[in-house]
Parts: structure tokens; sequence; C-alpha cells
């Protein structure tokens, strides 16, 4: 049977087609899990610390439901003060809480700028001012590892995170929300490269 060569040559040129095409996708299939591995213990698990007694205990922003375990730890004496941040001081529950008088002193602060890196450096300035040597931050499940280290790298001192965790869905429909993994695992990677690529305080 006559085989024409033309034909011959369209299907190997099909075939490495095929096979580039497969190679890209495997190459992008494992991309994938290995990037879903890491989120996993970078935002679903991260490196937490036990809340012990420190010197003052930090809310970061936007707070939420975790402004009640935030309270919660203070009157199991954790601190001696409770620092919020409290950007814009447009919140009406944070700002009654921030004039109410409690056993323990509340501080509020504005960070400047309005980022987890202006809230490192108010900890970094508040620390100073009041001679803290040990603090806890209390911020989102998700938000723990990368806190950590723009705290860190403005704070000298003891610092311990405090993970607030709350039931999320993978993903929203039909649209993906703030209040979903998928959203937070975009979210937080993509300012891990932010991270990296600025890593002064």
């Amino acid at each position: 049977m006559f085989k024409s060569p033309y034909l011959a040559k369209v299907a190997g040129i099909g075939k490495v087609r095929r096979k580039s095409a497969a190679r890209i996708l495997a190459y992008f299939v494992t991309a994938l899990i290995l990037w879903i591995f890491a989120g996993l213990f970078l935002y679903v698990w991260p490196r937490a610390d036990t809340p012990e007694p420190v010197d003052a205990l930090f809310v970061l922003a936007p707070q939420g439901a975790r402004t009640a375990l935030a309270e919660q730890l203070m009157e199991q004496g954790i601190a001696d003060t409770l620092a919020i941040s409290a950007p814009g001081g447009d919140d009406a529950a944070i700002d009654q809480l921030c004039k109410q008088k409690r056993a323990y002193r509340i501080i509020c602060f504005d960070p400047d700028p309005v980022t987890t890196q202006g809230e490192a450096r108010a900890i970094q300035a508040l620390s100073n001012e009041y001679g803290w040597e040990n603090v806890s931050v209390l911020t989102a499940q998700f938000h723990v590892t990368r806190s950590r280290i723009l705290i860190q790298r403005c704070y000298k001192g003891s610092l311990a995170m405090i993970p607030f965790a709350r039931a999320m869905p993978i993903i929203e429909f039909p649209h993906v929300g703030q209040s979903s993994w998928a959203y937070h695992f975009v979210y937080e990677s993509a300012a891990f490269v932010k991270v990296a690529l600025r890593r002064e305080c």
C-alpha cells in the first residue's frame, strides 16, 4: 500500500506535538501537586506555638472572631497588655473595645503601611517603647507562616505565633470568595513572592 511521505511527516509531527503536550501537562500537574502539598504545611498546618505568658499579646487585622479568642487568653493571664491592630479606626466593635477599661491594658494602633509589614514595624516600635522582650501574635491560621517571617525581620525579641483556626470551604461558588481555602492559597502564595523580593523590615 502506497504511503504518502507528506502524510507520514504530518503524522510524525502530530505525534511529537502530542508527546510535548503530554509532557507539559505532566509538568503542570506535578507543580500543582507540589504547590498544594507545600501549602498544606504553610497555610493549613503551619508551625505554631503554645500560648504561654508573655509581655504583650498582639492581634493582627482584620480581627473578626479572633478578638474573642484574644480576650479569652487575656482573661487566662497570658499577658498584661493586649495590643490590637486597628487600621483606620473604622471598625465600630474594635473601636469600642479600644476604649474599654479592663484588668489588663489595651493598646490599639494604626499600622503604617496598612499591611502585615506595617504591623511588624509597629510591634517592634511598641516593644521598644514599653520594653517588651517577649510577645505573642494572634492571627489567622493561613497567615501564621508569612507573619512570622515578616515580624522576625523587625522584632528581635522572643516571638510566639498563635493561629486562629476556623472552618472554611475549599472553594466558594459561583465566585471564589475570601472565606475559602482556594482564595487564601493563591493570595498567600502571591504575597510570599513579595516577601522574597523585599527582605527589609
